[in-house]
This record gives structure tokens, sequence and C-alpha cells, in this order.
């Protein structure tokens, strides 16, 4: 079972992120790469979140295969509401990685309250 980080990245684009995922030791690095180079010439990208996961391959993988007709050509840009995402991969069992102190749960049900109803808690 490998284990990585599972990522999300914000961009000067509204609803345009990038998802993402790389090994434990490397994430540091990688923010630094994507935050002041971009990725397929879409700069500004911001750390949103990120969690670490066992067999975190297969879990990207399913994400991409979950927003697929949402996905920007063959790049792992896709055209969704970042809260959306952060809500899926907070249902998945891991270790927080990025914000760091946050309560999953209290986190969880907000966004699922904003999205059931409209409004946030």
């Amino acid at each position: 079972m490998a284990k990585g980080i599972t990522y999300v990245m914000t961009s000067v684009l509204s609803g345009l992120v990038k998802i993402g995922k790389t090994g434990t030791s490397n994430y540091p690095e990688r923010m630094r790469v994507l935050e002041t180079n971009g990725y397929y010439n879409v700069v500004g990208l911001k750390r949103y979140f990120a969690i670490e996961l066992d067999d975190y391959d297969d879990k990207e993988n399913l994400l991409r295969e979950i927003f697929s007709k949402h996905q920007v050509g063959t790049s792992k840009l896709f055209a969704l509401d970042q809260d959306l995402i952060r809500q899926l991969l907070l249902s998945f069992d891991g270790k927080l990685i990025y914000p760091e102190k946050i309560d999953k749960e209290e986190v969880f049900d907000k966004l699922t309250a904003v999205h059931r109803h409209g409004v946030f808690i």
C-alpha cells in the first residue's frame, strides 16, 4: 500500500483547480514548483487542500475518473467547485496535510450543509 499526498490547488481563474498527487517527502518541493511556475500555462496556483492517503495513486485516479467530464483536455486541471473536491477528500481516511489545523469532521459537515442547503452554517 503506497502512501502519498493527494492535493488540490486553486488558480487565478475562478472555478479552475488542479488535482494532483506526490510522494509525502516531495510535497513541499512540488508545491513550491507549482506555486512558482504554474502548470499548463496556468499561473497563480495556490495550495488549497492536501491529505496523505494510503493507495494515493488509486484514489487520485478515482478522482480523475469521477470528475472526468470536468477535466481540461489531458491536463490535471478541472473546472470544478473546489469545496466539492475538498468535501470528497475529507471523507477519505487520511492525515490532513494542508491546512494543518482544522477539524475534518466539522469542515465536512459544514461543506455538506452548503451543498445540501446552499447556506454556510
